[in-house]
Order: structure tokens, then sequence, then C-alpha cells
């Protein structure tokens, strides 16, 4: 409260308690602005609960925009049984369906290997003057190798391995462990026939044989899809066979993928939209009611926020022609308690997205004609907490306004009461001054009568 016009020494003259007086007086007065103020932090607490409204709508509505995206129902698993031929991965959007998958054989590197000699040092060009090997690989040009008189089988690895042409071939000198162990080996770094070793041009007196690929067999991975058999140069990253699906391969033999929806998320989805509308309706029960000894809520008295949990019910109830059998939210487990609150029964639900997928996919994206249940639900909760202009917002805005109004009166007010009071403050000190004087007055007239009679008395007794 103000203390516009509060004086300390206000009643010293006369004595009396004037300021007390005083503030009795304003504290009556000011009982119309404490009520304002006491408005004024309702329509706050009406305010911020708005906020945590808004929230909780704008969880669900992101749940059902999720709903409401093609994205959300492309999702594939993919499982591979036997496991050990193959492993498989799976992108979204791929045909859902199984496959049967033969691997006959894996991709390869061409293989070329010379004779065996006693060393890696044995001496290969004695012939006195450089001699040239020469090679090339799938449809590549011929690369020269010069090998100088003198070259020992390490040498010749060396020679391979440093041209400035090279290739793609590694060659290296291997110890197989025999009389003479030392062989030279050519392999490709790449599998399959377009990495295919073709030697153009053998040493006199070192030939190189064709191991892997060697009478023409095939460096190819051979696998056979659904009856149709292909040849692909690796064994991994084969994503051109089945749409979709990245094959990789292990092993020869017998095995079969299958590809279905991914339903793990969708229905994580769903049940955190059901869960989210039903704590909504619980904190609108309470916003909206009474508690046990008979308090109303903070907003009992809004029409508007009242009709919102019978708006979400009826919202939860859409039928969708779906042209299948799921065509509620009841048809996914959806129930209803007495209450008011909702629950939603998970089997029910996992059982309607194992066995009826495309229509819990038709029932929340829709069809042609057919608006689906996530884009009416995204509609509707759009106009509730669409800033500015939705529900939500018109109902802060119209508090807020009440608020501006109220502090406004309540300045006004105080302000005629500060007026108010500095001028009794005056005309109390103006009284106090007064009384004070005549106090004064009374106290020296009394003092002369006293002072008269006692001298007359003393006459009279001389």
């Amino acid at each position: 409260m103000s203390s516009t016009g509060t004086i300390t020494s206000l009643g010293l003259g006369s004595g009396l308690q004037l300021q007390s007086m005083l503030d009795q007086l304003r504290q009556a007065d000011e009982a119309p602005i404490t009520n304002m103020q006491t408005q004024v932090s309702g329509e706050q607490q009406q305010i911020n609960e708005f906020n945590n409204l808004d929230q909780a709508f704008l969880g669900i509505k992101s749940q059902a925009l999720t709903l409401n995206l093609q994205s959300t129902f492309i999702k594939r698993d993919i499982s591979v049984g036997p496991e050990g031929v193959l492993s498989a991965t799976v992108s979204d959007g791929a045909d859902i369906g199984t496959h049967q998958i033969t691997v006959s054989q894996l991709a390869t590197a061409s293989l070329w290997q010379g004779g065996g000699v006693s060393a890696a040092n044995t001496v290969i060009n004695s012939s006195g003057a450089s001699q040239t090997f020469s090679y090339h690989v799938g449809t590549g040009a011929t690369i020269s190798v010069s090998v100088p008189n003198g070259t020992t089988l390490q040498g010749l690895a060396d020679l391979i391995n440093q041209s400035a042409g090279n290739a793609g071939v590694m060659a290296s000198v291997i110890n197989d462990g025999s009389a003479t162990p030392y062989h030279l080996a050519l392999k490709a770094n790449a599998t399959g026939e377009t990495s295919r070793i073709y030697i153009d041009t053998q040493l006199p007196n070192y030939a190189l044989t064709e191991l892997q690929g060697a009478s023409g067999a095939s460096l190819n991975a051979q696998v056979t899809v659904d009856g149709v058999t292909y040849q692909r140069g690796g064994n991994t990253n084969i994503s051109d066979i089945i749409n979709g699906v990245n094959l990789t391969l292990l092993k020869p033999g017998t095995s079969s993928i299958s590809i279905s929806s991914s339903t793990s998320d969708l229905e994580s989805t769903i049940l955190s939209m059901v869960d989210g509308f039903n704590s909504a309706i619980k904190t609108l029960k309470t916003d909206t009611g009474y508690s046990s000894n008979g308090t109303p809520g903070i907003f009992t008295a809004n029409s508007t926020v009242r009709g919102l949990t019978a708006q979400f019910q009826a919202l939860l109830a859409t039928q969708i022609n779906t042209g299948g059998t799921i065509k509620s939210m009841y048809d996914l487990g959806l129930s209803v308690a007495q209450d008011g609150t909702i629950s939603i029964d998970k089997p029910t639900l996992e059982n309607a997205l194992a066995n009826n997928f495309n229509d819990v996919q038709t029932f929340f994206l829709g069809k042609t004609g057919v608006t689906g249940f996530a884009s009416q639900l995204d509609s509707s909760l759009g106009n509730i907490t669409q800033a500015g202009t939705g529900v939500l917002a018109l109902e802060q805005n119209a508090a807020q306004s009440r608020i501006t109004q109220l502090n406004q009166e309540i300045n006004d007010a105080t302000a005629r009461l500060n007026e108010k009071y500095d001028t009794l403050t005056r005309q109390y000190a103006q009284l106090d001054s007064f009384m004070g004087t005549m106090k004064s007055l009374s106290s020296y007239l009394t003092a002369q009568f006293n002072a008269f009679t006692n001298t007359n008395n003393n006459s009279q007794t001389g």
C-alpha cells in the first residue's frame, strides 16, 4: 500500500491516534484495489495454464503430423534365414515379400602363379639383356614392364608393383613350403571378370600359369534369385537385383530373405499420441471440474475450454472410409473409461499392424477422395494451437486484455486514493496543530485560573 501523506508525528499535538485512523480508513478504501489485484493474479494463472495446454496439444499435433507422412509407413524390416550364406539390408519403400536365393559361386580375383625356385633372390633373367613382361586387366591397355638382366624373382615382383602403369594388380613372392617353395603370384586387386588378368608376354625362363579363372572359369559371383541367375563382379553391395535390398554374399548355399513393414516406430507413435490425448483429457478434467471439497478448477467457468474434452472424444471416434476393416481408432484398440480418460489395447493394435497394415495406412493417410484421420487430427489441433488465431491464443489474448484493463483501473484507483489521502493527511495535520494549540491554551488558562484562585484565597485568609 502507498504511504503517500504519512507524517510520523501526526497526532503528537492532539494526543489522538490520527495516523492509525488514516491507515485504517485507507485499508478499507483499498479493498476494491486488492480485489482487482487478485483478479490480475487469477488471469495470469489462466494464461500460464493456457500455455501448458498449448504445449500438451502441440505434442499431440506432432504425433499426428508424423502419422500424416507417407514416409512413416514405408519403413521396412528384413530377415535372412538360414544365416551364413548371405546378409542383407533394406531401404525404406522396398517391395514387401519373400525371395529365395541360391549362391552358386562367390566372386574371386584373377590369380596367376609362376614356377617354384629355391630362393626369392633367384635370378630369373640371366640372358645378358633386358626382357619384357607385359599384361593387361580386363579390356584395359597393355602394361609393359622392362626386366633388366640379373633381375631376381623378388625384383620382378617389385618392378610390377612399382610400375607407373600398374593396372590394379599386386605381385608377391610366396613360400609354399615345397622343395622349390618360392613362386611369383600375380593377383588382381578386385574380383570379377572385369578385373581378369591377361598375360601378353611371358619371360622366356619364367612363365606364370593361370590358377583362378583358368580354362575360362568365371570369376564372377553367381547368384540365383527367385529362379533367375545373375552374375556380379563382387560379393558386397549388390543392390541391383532386388529393389531396395543390398546383398552381401558370404558362401555358396541356399537361403531366403523376407521383407516386411517395420511397425515398431509406427506403434510407438500411435501409443504416444493416445497417451498425449489421455494426459490432456485428465488436465482438462481438473481445470474445468471441481475438487473433492467443491473448489472450482481454473477454467470451470470457461465454456470454450470445457468444450475441448468433448471435441477430442468426438474426434477420436471419427470414422474413415478405408474400404477395409480398420475404420476408426476403436478398431486399433481405443477405449474410453467412464471418467472420460482413454487407453489403447496394445495387443489389438499390434494385431491390426501385423494383419491389416494397408487398412491402418489408409486410415491415417486417407486415399483419393477420403481425408485420413491424421490429417483431420492435425487440422483440428491446428485450429486450437495456431499462434495468434487459434482457440488457446484467442483465450490468452482475452485474458491479457483483461489484465491490461485491470492494471489501468488499479493505477487510476491508486492515484485517486493517493490524492485523497494526501489531502486528508494535510487536513489531519492542520487539525492536530489546531488541537495542539487549543490544548496549550487550555493549559495556560487553567494555570492562570489556578493562580488567581490561590491568590484570592490567600487574601481572604490574611
